[in-house]
């Protein structure tokens, strides 16, 4: 933890101290990008992120904010909240009055708490794969997002973004969108379970660096479509196995082009009492880099940016 603590006392020495060592009588505040800065990134990763503070709107941290990067199943955001704008489906099992209604619900649960690729691959042919992406740009105002071009149209995964865009994306769902939609996607967030439906421990990032309460929504690509049998993970899993058979579209392509096969992780979310902050955290690694090593060092990444990030609770690991 030597690198989180040179952070921390260099974060304190500009934040709190002046020459003589006390506080100063209206000190400037100190720019986002500066305070990102000293902030310090694995060796080897490639990283953005973006720490939003909703109570008095502005960024704390910030490096590399507009940096654009395969968004990977932080997609899934936007693929849930298109569908339920263009839908209004029932949210509530109890409500539901169809068997197709029911299942819908448990979809749109386990995409947001398991990351279930097959559902967001089901519900982004339902929604015009790629027209998607272009209703959700309009409507947030996402000038970093992009869609798949059209030779990958049925890659979700392939959808552009940057950690400034989604800063936006959360802002709107808690903000604008419709009191039932925000307390559905934001309630599963909070709901995510250690386990993906894929097998990976998704718990990296801010599960592991933050103490509850917190809700995330975590990215990951590149990485092979097997998981290693000493890596796989099956507690909490929802299983809800395939509800329509096969569909056109997946998370990435098994063998794809060279620019698009850095293994990737990110971690995004809300944090602390009434989602005081936002933190979104986009990493990409060395293609020999392992999950665990990967998981790590975003994780690394979140305890750094810790004390920036108002309202948490770090769980700092012992040395």
């Amino acid at each position: 933890m030597k690198l989180l603590r040179a952070a921390v006392a260099g974060v304190l020495v500009c934040l709190v101290t002046t020459s003589g060592g006390s506080p100063p009588a209206a000190a400037d505040p100190v720019p986002a990008e500066e305070l990102g800065a000293l902030v310090p990134v694995p060796e080897g990763v490639t990283a953005s992120f973006a720490v939003y503070d909703r109570q008095h709107g502005e960024f704390t941290a910030v490096r590399h904010p507009h940096g654009r990067f395969r968004a990977a199943s932080v997609v899934k955001l936007l693929i849930a909240l298109d569908y339920l704008i263009q839908h209004d489906p029932a949210l509530d099992l109890d409500k539901a009055t169809t068997d197709e209604q029911r299942m819908d619900i448990l979809a749109l649960r386990t995409m947001l708490r398991g990351s279930w690729d097959y559902a967001a691959s089901v519900l982004w042919v339902r929604g015009g794969f790629t027209d998607i992406i272009g209703r959700m740009t309009g409507l947030i105002g996402l000038p970093d997002t992009s869609a798949p071009p059209p030779d990958q149209r049925g890659f979700w995964g392939y959808t552009v973004t940057s950690a400034a865009d989604v800063v936006k994306i959360y802002n709107y769902i808690l903000d604008a969108a419709p009191t039932r939609y925000r307390d559905f996607i934001i309630g599963n967030l909070h709901a995510s379970t250690r386990c993906a439906e894929d097998g990976r421990d998704q718990s990296f990032g801010i599960p592991r660096a933050f103490a509850r309460p917190w809700g995330a929504k975590q990215g990951w690509s590149g990485w092979g479509a097997t998981v290693p049998d000493d890596q796989r993970c099956f507690e909490d899993r929802i299983g809800m196995g395939e509800f329509a058979g096969p569909v056109p579209a997946m998370k990435e392509e098994p063998n794809p082009p060279p620019d698009l096969i850095s293994p990737l992780l990110h971690t995004t979310g809300t944090i602390g009492p009434g989602e005081r902050s936002i933190v979104v955290a986009f990493t990409t690694y060395p293609k020999d880099t392992t999950w665990p090593q990967g998981a790590a060092e975003i994780t690394r990444l979140c305890w750094n940016l810790s004390l920036l990030v108002p309202g948490s609770r770090p769980t700092f690991p012992s040395d």
